[in-house]
């Protein structure tokens, strides 16, 4: 029983420390969030809406950061586990071909002789080969020298990103710690019950012995 009670009290203290972080995480978001939606109206401002729209957005961008689902295994038992979200950098794909970057006239320059001697000698790779894309900064489709107030609403856009991640993590972990405390309450329960049930068994015992003893002395 006092095992049950002390795994309770440390996992509603977790619980509530979770909950102040949580809390924490929640006010920082809202600030960055904020920061970032005035800095990107001063921006407007000075730029002018013209220039600060869709129509500068790049056709072929892609995301320079992802969020990678995984599931989170509990350290005591490996089947308590909830979702974990992690933010990592790059493009969902890695790398690109560097054939597919050629141009045409250059693939065009390549002679049946130089094919043929390839596939004599049996060097002919299937596997192209392979580079790193190169992640280009979004503020460049604006332009070079960009207002600072713009690099402002992108760093505060980009902590609020890292923010909401944190907070969606904090919340799967919070779920996970009630349903800790709930099956521990209920264990407690149980042997509650347990307890009582023995305690009543021991004085129906206690009371026949006792019958059974005034018996004998009649």
């Amino acid at each position: 029983m006092e095992d049950i009670c002390s795994k309770l009290d440390q996992v509603l203290e977790e619980y509530l420390n979770l909950i102040s972080t949580y809390q924490e995480q929640w006010k920082q978001y809202s600030k960055e969030t904020e920061g970032g939606f005035f800095q990107l109206a001063h921006s407007k401002y000075t730029m002018g809406h013209n220039r600060l729209s869709q129509d500068q957005y790049d056709g072929r961008m892609q995301a320079n950061t992802r969020v990678l689902i995984s599931p989170n295994t509990g350290l005591e038992t490996n089947k308590d586990s909830w979702i974990q979200f992690t933010l990592t950098s790059g493009h969902l794909d890695d790398s690109i071909n560097t054939e597919d970057n050629m141009s045409s006239s250059s693939l065009r320059r390549r002679t049946a002789h130089e094919f043929e001697k390839k596939e004599k000698d049996g060097t002919e790779n299937t596997e192209k080969p392979l580079i790193k894309r190169r992640t280009r900064d979004p503020l460049n489709w604006f332009g070079v020298l960009v207002p600072s107030s713009l690099r402002e609403s992108q760093r505060h856009f980009k902590q609020g990103f890292t923010g909401i991640i944190n907070i969606i993590n904090l919340r799967n972990e919070i779920i996970h710690k009630e349903a800790e405390y709930q099956a521990l309450k209920k264990e407690k329960e149980k042997l509650i019950e347990a307890n009582k049930k023995e305690q009543e068994l021991k004085k129906e015992n206690e009371k026949l012995i006792e019958t059974n003893q005034k018996e004998l002395d009649d």
